[in-house]
């Protein structure tokens, strides 16, 4: 096994034969950039593979921020006779597990244990190189809540997102919306800023209350612990996706079929154009999967920092008529324009819904017209008017919203806008299901309504 990496047996579902799905932008890669030339020059998908596993075999990549799980120990003693260690819990309120099939070192090496005591912590361990000493830490049965986290997610989630988080499951050809494909590391709801990724406490939230006016459900009754395994299997499986990318990336521009043909059209030879690929995937792919690793680590364990956080400079400003009027008002600007996307009623029938996007990747306009977001689904822009905000409708929800824009789709990030009016924007946003026209004023229909919109707060 590669440095820094184990290997996870999944577990559970056992009858159950699936595969991580390999992404469009892989497959428009020449085959031997895909697939490697021999063992020695592997290509993006043995690459994936090794970093990742497969459902039935997951690999943990332990330099990646994924809690993998497990028990942290100490070493107490050793003893070369029986082959065996002494552990005690590295916390002080933490406990033995009753049952531990595998022991691994700080510095990512795993060892079997052929035969546990929990109430002695003695270990006795399989035949192994590895040396142990007094002091060392090591943990019981790493990677216990991945294991945890697959099997939950494919009972719960992957009819609908898929086996590879690719949002292509069995009954996802019957929903609009279509579900995330995590394997772009892209979530729309975060209450992080618009250049982070989605913290665990976002991940939470949307399991927790799913997302209104979608086929997302809530798993309010889930408990924690399980909510949690599904979390991290989650983000394991974004950064596998992503890692993906990050290769095809590194290959595309002179490695991909089409950028082969132009080459051969251009007067090189294949042979000539694989013998490079073949000396770049055995001696310069090595550094590009580490640098990937490396990136995937700094972006996911910064979208739980503080830093990464959206915090309002000011409290909310109080609902109010004068407050929403200048919301309205601001909605309705040449500097934020919203009505160009959500319409001057807030009804989402802004002029840009008519309009016909270009395509980014094929550089030609879209056969439909509307919005398109990164996924390459036709987004409409919120229906104000419907009171149904699908990130929440908390005000603070709103606020992040606005601030950081929703990830993936053409709605921008409004950062640079000062934060007092962007809480005018919310309070008159909150107002217009309650208006007696709709988006029309920002004025309350009724006092009763007044009251049912205040109920929100």
């Amino acid at each position: 096994m590669l440095a820094g990496m184990i290997s996870l047996f999944a577990g559970g579902c056992s009858d159950f034969d699936a595969s991580f799905s390999i992404s469009d932008k892989t497959r428009s890669l020449a085959p031997e950039a895909q697939n490697g030339i021999g063992d020695a020059a592997p290509g993006v998908i043995p690459l994936t593979e090794q970093k990742f596993g497969t459902p039935q075999s997951l690999n943990a990549w332990l330099k990646l921020p994924v809690n993998w799980g497990g028990t942290s120990v100490a070493v107490v003693s050793v003893s070369a006779e029986s082959s065996s260690v002494v552990v005690e819990p590295a916390a002080e309120d933490a406990s033995l597990p009753d049952q531990v099939a595998s022991l691994l070192t700080a510095d990512g090496k795993l060892v079997a244990v052929e035969s546990w005591n929990a109430e002695t912590g003695e270990a006795v361990l399989a035949a192994s190189d590895v040396e142990f000493a007094a002091g060392q830490t090591c943990t019981l049965d790493a990677g216990s809540v991945l294991q945890s986290g697959r099997v939950s997610y494919m009972r719960h989630c992957s009819h609908c997102h898929g086996t590879a988080g690719d949002g292509n499951g069995p009954t996802a050809q019957y929903l609009n919306p279509r579900p995330r494909d995590y394997r772009h590391g892209v979530f729309k709801f975060t209450s992080t800023n618009d250049l982070s990724r989605a913290s665990r406490d976002d991940l939470t939230r949307i399991l927790r209350y799913g997302i209104p006016g979608t086929y997302m459900p809530s798993f309010l009754l889930m408990e924690d612990e399980e909510m949690h395994a599904i979390i991290e299997y989650v983000r394991f499986l974004a950064m596998r996706g992503e890692f993906e990318r990050k290769l095809v990336v590194e290959l595309s521009a002179d490695y991909s079929s089409d950028a082969m043909t132009s080459r051969i059209e251009g007067g090189e030879t294949r042979d000539e154009i694989i013998a490079e690929l073949t000396e770049f995937l055995t001696q310069d792919m090595a550094d590009s999967v580490e640098l990937a690793g490396d990136d995937l680590k700094e972006i996911w364990e910064g979208a739980d920092s503080d830093e990464a956080k959206v915090v309002p400079e000011v409290p909310r400003v109080p609902d109010s008529p004068e407050s929403r009027r200048l919301g309205r008002e601001l909605y309705l600007s040449k500097t934020l324009n919203c009505a160009d996307c959500h319409g001057i009623d807030g009804a989402g029938n802004g002029p840009q819904t008519m309009a016909f996007e270009k395509n980014p990747i094929t550089n030609e306009l879209y056969e439909e017209a509307g919005l398109h977001d990164v996924w390459d689904n036709l987004n409409q822009p919120r229906n104000l008017q419907s009171g149904i905000f699908r990130g929440g409708r908390r005000p603070i929800d709103i606020f992040c919203r606005i601030y950081s824009g929703i990830k993936g789709s053409r709605m921008p990030s409004f950062k640079n806008t000062p934060h007092e009016d962007i809480w005018h924007i919310v309070n008159y946003v909150l107002s217009v299901p309650f208006e007696s026209e709709p988006g029309a004023s920002g004025e309350l229909a009724s006092t009763a309504e007044a009251g049912a919109a205040e109920a929100g707060d």
